[in-house]
């Protein structure tokens, strides 16, 4: 059995006490294996690290009266300047083992080839981990301590690691931490959840996990990062690692994964969906959105989403032969609208996508796009300056921006006043108003000033009328078929 009673962990900084672990109660015997869910920096880690004797606890007591493995995939008892070889002898000698069965193992399950005769402290972080598993499986340890295995090689190396444990050792007590639940889900049988320094208990997965998901809140705005750069093409970059850097997207879309394995198409839909309305501009999960949406027989909302993808950056190659497929069963023929691959350069010049056409419709229109006019828009445009031409020419914009635009026929000009008032006034006001309007700087001001963009946002969060403001501070103004409907707009009525 494993006790700890009362531990805590608190570790001096700086900054004062970090209290990682507050009052742990925790008793584990043989044959129950713990998934600990947890979000970054709840104290997973350290609580395995202590269980191992790894690290000591501030406070309380851990008893142990089984044998306990280091964290597999944690190669911090190695010795760095030591072979992989070498390591091997130092462990076989200290637990009195076969050396020469014991290396033939390492050999055959590590896959290190000849680097496992190179000093270890040339091995990369995967490759400590491959050699740390291989030890701990030579050993047999009655706890085993797993840390963040899943992330370790290929899905054949998984497999060997699942088979090892889960199937040869399947009776012996685990304590398992992963940032993947349904690894915790699969291979556990009691459940635990880390939190502000308390861990509680479940029997039930659904339960802890309903649990999770509550603390880690789901429901947010959108994340978009505008803090290192003003670049559209540079957005959608940093997007691909922020998004996976965020534990609610990652949370969402690991779910989206269970149900597609499960073949339940709209409830992943629906969970990739969410996982995307933080993260716009995430290319990856556009793709696997649309592929839920086809399966689904939702081949218009599937062809949005690829067509999205593409948009951002992603292979046109990879996803052709899907976007043939949808607008077949649409009785469209592929070479009618063919798909628009991402395109570097000036805004004006790219391809948009998806959350584009809605940055512009609220822009625009003051309104969400329906899904039905998005498909049609990005099919037939392959620039943002031919796209907003088309919406540009859409009556909605006479009716929504009427008062500023019968202004500017009648003096030739917007001026900067009127951008107080009429059209859209306060429109945009509200918790995600600072974050649409930088959006909208990164489409239409690019080339702009940071004080130009930041006018552009102090005034959208003020209440100003969107459109009319950003034209006063230049917005558009290098794109010449923009430029072209926006004089139409003002022309006087005799002309029109």
């Amino acid at each position: 059995m494993i006790r700890l009673s009362g531990v805590r962990k608190v570790y001096r900084t700086r900054f004062g006490d970090n209290v990682v672990l507050d009052g742990i109660d925790l008793e584990l015997r043989m044959g129950e294996r713990l998934g600990i869910l947890g979000r970054n920096g709840a104290g997973k880690s350290t609580m395995v690290r202590l269980i191992s004797g790894a690290e000591r606890q501030t406070a309380g007591r851990i008893e142990r009266t089984m044998s306990v493995s280091w964290p597999l995939a944690f190669g911090g008892a190695f010795q760095q300047n030591l072979t992989g070889v070498d390591n091997v002898r130092f462990i076989s000698r200290v637990y009195d083992q076969d050396f020469a069965r014991n290396l033939a193992f390492v050999e055959d399950f590590s896959e290190l080839g000849p680097y496992l005769r190179e000093p270890v402290r040339t091995y990369s972080s995967g490759m400590r981990a491959r050699l740390a598993f291989a030890i701990s499986m030579i050993i047999e340890f009655d706890c085993f301590l797993i840390d963040e295995i899943g992330a370790v090689g290929d899905a054949r190396f998984h497999d060997r690691c699942n088979y090892e444990l889960f199937g040869k050792r399947g009776d012996r007590a685990m304590v398992l931490i992963s940032h993947d639940a349904g690894y915790v889900r699969d291979h556990c049988n009691r459940f635990a959840l880390l939190h502000q320094g308390k861990l509680a208990l479940y029997d039930d997965f659904e339960t802890a996990y309903g649990e999770f998901r509550e603390r880690i809140g789901l429901i947010a705005a959108p994340v978009i990062d505008h803090s290192t750069t003003a670049d559209r093409g540079a957005l959608i970059e940093v997007a691909q690692h922020r998004a996976l850097q965020d534990e609610r997207f990652t949370m969402l879309v690991r779910e989206g994964d269970w149900l597609r394995d499960e073949r339940r198409w709209g409830e992943a839909e629906e969970r990739y969906a969410a996982a995307l309305a933080l993260h716009p501009y995430q290319r990856s999960y556009w793709v696997q959105h649309a592929h839920v949406a086809k399966e689904d027989g939702d081949f218009q909302r599937a062809e949005a989403s690829y067509r999205t993808a593409c948009a951002f950056g992603e292979p046109v190659h990879d996803v052709i032969e899907h976007l043939a497929f949808v607008l077949s069963r649409q009785g469209i023929e592929p070479a009618a609208w063919p798909v628009h691959p991402y395109v570097k350069g000036p805004v004006k010049n790219q391809v948009p996508g998806g959350p584009d056409i809605t940055v512009l419709a609220r822009l625009l229109w003051d309104e969400e796009a329906p899904e039905t006019e998005v498909v049609a828009l990005l099919r037939r445009h392959a620039t943002f300056d031919d796209l907003l031409f088309d919406m540009l020419s859409h009556e909605r914009v006479r009716g929504v921006h009427e008062p500023w635009l019968r202004h500017a026929r009648e003096h030739g000009v917007i001026p900067r006043d009127l951008a107080h008032g009429g059209g859209t006034e306060g429109s945009a006001a509200g918790s995600d108003a600072a974050d649409w309007a930088r959006t909208v700087c990164v489409i239409a001001l690019s080339e702009s000033s940071d004080e130009t963009r930041q006018q552009l946002i102090d005034g959208i969060v003020a209440g100003q009328a969107p459109l009319p403001l950003l034209i006063t501070l230049g917005g558009f103004a290098d794109w010449p078929l923009t430029q072209a409907a926006l004089q139409h707009l003002v022309a006087p009525q005799t002309e029109q």
